[in-house]
């Protein structure tokens, strides 16, 4: 199987490169900056992953990384200095261009503050939401508008929706639900296989789970 990566180079792309390699998934990887790839895994995968230098918000660099692809992931998230309304014109372009290449199945990334309407009702989030507001009004909003985008893509979605993530090993297990998780780090390293084996869960097509250790 062959997918796409965009965010490739981030914490949390790193970490989904890992996992879908170790699976045997080729992979194109749509990279601002190749050289913060892991040398070591360019290295060991040299037939498998194909690092592609692009931006996110060009559609012929996005264009390219579709390429042949079946699916991708998104897990790219707002970077300090970086463009305001980043989740919702990536997936404007995303979206766009995964049409035009044929490319139904996709999992995306966003933050457990993003809301849906299958979700259970917790006063803690409420909270989380108005300090977001207070802090990060324009990341909230346009992950909003993005998310908005990507339900009503009429494509194979699953959305994920994790709390803090940390730079830990590997913990154990994840499970999705609409029960508001508790506020506790989610492993980088966990997340990346989870959003690599949901591509391929079915039981996931068009949900929008959100993470905790099962």
């Amino acid at each position: 199987m062959k997918i796409a990566v965009f965010g490739g180079s981030g914490q949390t792309g790193l970490q989904v490169l890992r996992a879908a390699l170790d699976k045997g998934y080729e992979v194109n990887a749509l990279v601002r900056n190749p050289d913060k790839v892991d040398p070591d895994l360019c290295r060991d995968h040299a037939s498998k992953l194909h690092l592609v230098k692009g931006d996110l918000l060009n559609d012929v660099d996005v264009a390219k990384a579709l390429e042949g692809c079946e699916g991708f992931i998104f897990a790219a998230g707002p970077v300090k200095g970086g463009h305001p309304d980043l989740p919702n014109r990536a997936a404007r372009v995303v979206l766009s261009a995964a049409k035009e290449a044929g490319v139904k199945r996709f999992v995306w990334l966003l933050g457990a503050a993003v809301i849906d309407e299958r979700d259970a009702p917790d006063f803690s989030r409420k909270i989380i939401r108005t300090i977001m507001k207070l802090t990060a009004r324009n990341v909230l909003e346009s992950s909003e508008r993005a998310y908005q985008q990507l339900v009503r893509s009429g494509m194979d979605y699953t959305v994920v929706r994790p709390p803090v993530l940390v730079n830990t090993p590997a913990k154990g297990t994840l499970k999705g639900s609409y029960q508001p998780p508790k506020p506790s780090g989610i492993s980088r390293e966990d997340l990346g296989r989870y959003m690599v084996d949901a591509l391929t869960d079915s039981q996931l097509k068009c949900h929008s789970p959100m993470l905790s250790y099962s």
